[in-house]
């Protein structure tokens, strides 16, 4: 999938581990995938083996730019690249019940993560962890399909 280089695409990882239902986690992630309106999502069933329980979702979310700004050195509309990251994200971490404080940008500013490592710190629709990147899929940057065999264990 392509996105332009001012695009704010973040991956949104969610776990409701108390439904018991396929139907019960989708009634419950109905409001925010109809409000985010994600441009990919998947659900899943968390495996038995897994280290999480009950249904699992990712969510693909574009945020265009904001007017007037570009990736290039940005505009007084537009602020810097850091900028045009924080404001979708704070926006995008609030809507989800996490705190934006705890969002972690890299060195360039285009990009960074949302870990939620205490699950009483969660939100009510499970996020867990939030990625973005500017310009293109934070777990796929080169834009290629891409398989990940790892447990996720490194993100704990």
């Amino acid at each position: 999938m392509r996105f332009s280089p001012d695009d704010v695409v973040c991956r949104v990882a969610l776990n409701l581990g108390w439904v018991r239902t396929a139907e019960e986690a989708l009634r419950a992630w109905l409001p925010l995938v109809s409000e985010l309106r994600p441009v990919s999502t998947q659900f899943e069933e968390a495996g038995p083996d897994g280290l999480r329980r009950g249904y699992l979702a990712d969510l693909l979310v574009v945020f265009p730019p904001p007017e007037g700004g570009t990736a290039e050195g940005g505009t007084a509309e537009g602020g810097t690249a850091r900028d045009r990251l924080l404001a979708p994200v704070d926006e995008l971490a609030r809507r989800l019940g996490l705190d934006p404080a705890a969002f972690e940008v890299d060195e360039d500013g285009l990009g960074g993560a949302l870990n939620v490592k205490d699950e009483r710190d969660g939100s009510p629709y499970g996020a867990y962890l939030v990625l973005a990147l500017t310009g293109a899929d934070p777990l796929n940057p080169e834009g290629e399909q891409a398989d990940y065999g790892d447990t996720g264990e490194d993100l704990l």
